[in-house]
């Protein structure tokens, strides 16, 4: 989409530049956390690496709000901001995927149950 949009696939902007970052340093969290398996020091290393990594999370935000690049400010109090129709879509969106989550979770907490009903029954 970048293409039409900006007529190039890639630029450095300040905003896309840090939220590659971000998706890079998540990618290796993942790899870390499941190469860690039961090894507890390995899990803790990766543990570590996450609250590093989180930190870029601030840097993605205040690239946003002080270093203006091409991306829009869409939440901000200076102008722009988002349309009333897409408004609605994300208000939308964001009631079904809370809704989508509260059922995900009640059915992990019931295979949950499950499990330790098959444990104590093996005993």
């Amino acid at each position: 989409w970048a293409k039409p949009v900006w007529g190039t696939w890639w630029t450095w902007d300040p905003q896309l530049t840090t939220t590659f970052i971000l998706w890079m340093l998540y990618i290796v969290y993942l790899i870390l956390r499941s190469s860690a398996g039961n090894d507890l020091k390995k899990a803790r290393y990766a543990a570590v690496f996450g609250i590093v990594a989180f930190l870029d999370l601030p840097l993605v935000y205040a690239s946003a709000r002080l270093m203006r690049g091409i991306s829009p400010v869409v939440f901000g109090g200076r102008g722009g901001g988002i349309a009333p129709e897409m408004m609605v879509a994300l208000l939308i969106t964001l009631f079904a995927f809370t809704l989508l989550f509260i059922f995900i979770l009640i059915e992990r907490i019931n295979l949950e149950k499950m499990k330790d009903d098959i444990a104590r029954i093996k005993l």
